[in-house]
């Protein structure tokens, strides 16, 4: 005679502790997948800000200087687009094809798709700025941005921000920063040391990031540098650096190391011996203390 075997199947309770079994432990997983996501993101941005520590010292080793801020015969203002350091250093991140198209007689932004090309090194994976900003220009995005020192530019600047300049002076000849016009800063300038010097910074979507391709002109400094001026604190102001990091910034120092700087860096007015850290640290001559930061 043959038997036959029964299949129990789950029962309501049965499939409801199931269900909550998987809850409770995809509660668990989400933060610490999360958490890796943001680890790996945070890595990534310190990856390229290292690649750009070593293509500025080996343009250094080449030149006898970092490269200019970006380039001009005349600091007036003008509707002239210049190529910036991050096109100076297209060899140096593995762009040297991209380099060779270049016209560097004319300096002239077209053919303008060239100029909305991605380059995976002048991007944070935090960021969410789309690949041509909309706020410059529509040039491929840049995510980095060199020092210009503790001072800003004297100019309105983007997105209808002002320190009350006009906006039609010409662009400083020199700042106390790492780069500007036609700028040729070694390390012999930098006085305050390699090590207690910001090079570069990040540029979120916050503060409208940056492009790659240079400067629109004259006027149009941010392209390309950032200040450190009181009033443009780090990730308080659309001016002033500014990264999607949780708590600060991540910022390439002159001697190639990567530092994460706490947004509630001291900062703000200063003369002399009182100026605070967050401005002592862009300016690379001031004779000033650093200490631990």
């Amino acid at each position: 005679m043959l038997q036959t075997r029964s299949t129990r199947g789950f029962t309501l309770i049965e499939l409801m502790v199931v269900l909550c079994v998987i809850a409770v432990v995809s509660a668990l997983l989400l933060p610490a997948v999360q958490h890796a996501r943001d680890a790996a993101r945070i890595a990534h941005c310190k990856n390229n800000m290292k690649q750009l520590g070593l293509a500025f010292h080996n343009y250094h080793d080449t030149f006898l200087a970092f490269p200019p801020g970006w380039t001009q015969h005349h600091p007036e203002p003008g509707a002239q687009t210049r190529f910036g350091w991050s096109v100076f250093v297209l060899p140096f991140v593995e762009q040297a094809a991209m380099y060779q198209r270049l016209d560097f007689q004319t300096q002239q932004a077209e053919p303008l798709a060239l100029f909305q090309t991605r380059i995976p090194t002048y991007r944070c994976a935090e960021d969410p700025t789309p690949e041509l900003n909309s706020q410059r220009g529509q040039f491929g995005t840049l995510n980095y941005s060199v020092n210009f020192g503790p001072v800003a530019p004297p100019r309105f600047l983007e997105n209808g921000l002002s320190e009350f300049w006009p906006g039609v002076l010409p662009t400083p000849l020199k700042t106390g920063g790492l780069a500007f016009l036609n700028s040729k800063i070694g390390v012999r300038d930098i006085r305050d040391g390699t090590s207690n010097t910001f090079l570069i910074g990040e540029r979120s979507a916050n503060g409208g990031a940056a492009i790659w391709m240079g400067v629109r002109g004259n006027e149009f400094e941010t392209d390309q540098v950032t200040d450190c001026a009181a009033g443009h604190e780090l990730n308080k102001s659309e001016a002033g650096f500014s990264s999607l990091h949780a708590g600060g910034s991540h910022f390439l120092m002159c001697d190639g190391s990567v530092r994460f700087v706490n947004e509630q860096i001291p900062s703000g007015p200063g003369v002399e011996q009182q100026m605070p850290l967050y401005q002592r640290l862009s300016g690379r001559a001031d004779s000033l203390p650093i200490g631990d930061f």
